[in-house]
């Protein structure tokens, strides 16, 4: 997925939640993760977006706004997710 929208404004993020780093670092080598990886050791950003399973990803639109919210693992290179990026990137900048 991050290949294939470079250089757009889509800017994936990867938030784990009270995790070691040195576990989260040969995670990221281990499936060669290439977005970055955003550590939360005492789950405030957890908290604050109101997280209770995992994984779950959130849109943000560029003015910070939640406008969509997914609550299990999703093939991101499939068709519908695809198009669902792809009308939050055609949003007004």
């Amino acid at each position: 997925m991050v290949d294939r929208f470079k250089g757009t404004d889509l800017i994936p993020l990867k938030v784990e939640i009270k995790e070691k780093e040195q576990d989260v670092l040969s995670y990221k080598n281990k499936f060669n993760v290439s977005c970055p990886i955003l550590m939360d050791d005492n789950a405030s950003v957890a908290s604050a977006y109101g997280v209770w399973s995992h994984p779950e990803t959130f849109f943000i639109n560029r003015d910070g706004k939640i406008v969509g919210r997914v609550l299990k693992e999703m093939d991101w290179t499939s068709k519908s997710m695809t198009n669902l990026i792809q009308s939050l990137l055609k949003e007004k900048k």
